[in-house]
């Protein structure tokens, strides 16, 4: 999906907002007309249950058509552009995040109300300065709702991909989205969020401090990448992110352990696996780095090569260390040949036992065991 922005901020009058309700209530009735929206369908419905703003969403864009009469501009044209405005002087746009923001605010008061419960207390009172009467006074608790996190939470609910994703923003506490901000919109999936959801604000802030402009670009990506970039300094993110791309965070989402295997990598020899480093199990990456920087560099074009795009998925496997890597690193080792030499050699031997090498991936079992 992408980065995402938030429409531009709007202030709807009353009479603006009057009209905007008004004309939702016509479109539900006239898709229940046609059977597009099922009869028990009401305007409450629509902006309190984000399952059925969501379905009533996705009817709209299938069927605008159907109610082309209905959704004008001033002029009285039909209006199909999300962003042109309407009649009532906002756009389709404005009114999906007016309508989203309703009914995700009404979810979260939900969802993070207190239970109501009753507790008795013993009240002593005076009467007439002398006489004092004890007694039992129930009270009623919670019933409350966390306001901060519903505030935070629902200023930046504007799309209909966000519907579905509620309840596990909801999981997300303050501190968290505190940092976050505008940025929440870029958490796109449940994965994602729950991804996100383990870094506490002191690392997340001190990634933000590291990555800058990057930051709503890792959670559109790979939100895990926040834990790898967390263990590096700025200078070898920096160079990571120039020599990977964006593949950059695939390989920051990676595991502690495997960055302690890399951690003996300098910056000609990152330079040099690429974006493998982004797939390589640490057993090969460790039988590799036996080699000098040319051959391992003409070994990895020679897998390259021969491996094609099945590379990534050989190379995943610690086993090939064990069973291929090790022969080919043995073979290179040794050889005193100039690197263009070398290059051929690599090449050509890798090419001779690409169809062992496939038939072995084929028997491996899933995963990296």
């Amino acid at each position: 999906m992408g980065l995402q922005h938030l429409p531009p901020p709007i202030e709807i009058a009353t009479e603006t907002k009057r009209g905007v309700i008004d004309g939702l209530k016509k479109v539900i009735e006239a898709f229940q007309a046609k059977g597009i929206v099922d009869a028990s369908v009401t305007y409450q419905n629509v902006i309190h249950d984000p399952e059925v703003l969501y379905s009533f969403i996705q009817s709209y864009r299938a069927n605008s058509a159907e109610v082309a009469d209905l959704v004008v501009n001033k002029e009285g044209e039909p209006v199909t552009d999300f962003e042109a405005p309407l009649v009532c002087g906002v756009s389709l746009e404005q009114v999906q995040q007016l309508l989203v923001k309703t009914c995700a605010r009404f979810f979260f008061e939900q969802d993070t109300k207190e239970e109501v419960g009753t507790v008795t207390k013993t009240v002593t009172k005076t009467r007439f300065f002398i006489f004092k009467k004890t007694e039992q006074v129930e009270k009623k608790t919670g019933g409350g709702f966390d306001e901060r996190k519903v505030r935070e939470l629902s200023r930046f609910m504007a799309f209909d991909w966000q519907l579905p994703l509620l309840t596990a923003y909801g999981q997300l506490n303050s501190a968290q989205l505190l940092e976050l901000g505008e940025d929440i919109i870029n958490l796109q999936t449940a994965e994602s969020i729950q991804e996100f959801g383990q870094f506490d604000q002191a690392t997340i802030r001190k990634v933000k401090g590291v990555v800058g402009n990057d930051f709503g670009l890792i959670l559109s990506i790979r939100p895990a990448a926040i834990g790898g970039i967390n263990t590096w300094s700025k200078d070898m993110y920096e160079y990571y992110r120039r020599v990977l791309g964006d593949r950059a965070f695939e390989f920051f989402a990676r595991d502690k352990t495997f960055f302690m295997v890399c951690a003996s990598l300098d910056k000609p020899l990152i330079k040099i696996y690429g974006d493998v480093l982004c797939t390589i199990h640490a057993a090969n990456l460790e039988e590799m780095q036996r080699l000098n920087i040319d051959k391992a560099d003409v070994l990895i074009n020679g897998m390259r090569s021969a491996f094609g795009d099945r590379l990534p998925a050989i190379l995943a496997k610690p086993a090939f260390a064990r069973d291929i890597l090790r022969k080919l690193v043995e073979s290179l080792i040794h050889l005193t040949q100039e690197k263009a030499q070398l290059l051929t050699s690599a090449q050509l031997t890798c090419k001779a036992i690409a169809p062992q090498v496939f038939e072995w991936l084929s028997k491996q079992p899933p995963g990296d065991a």
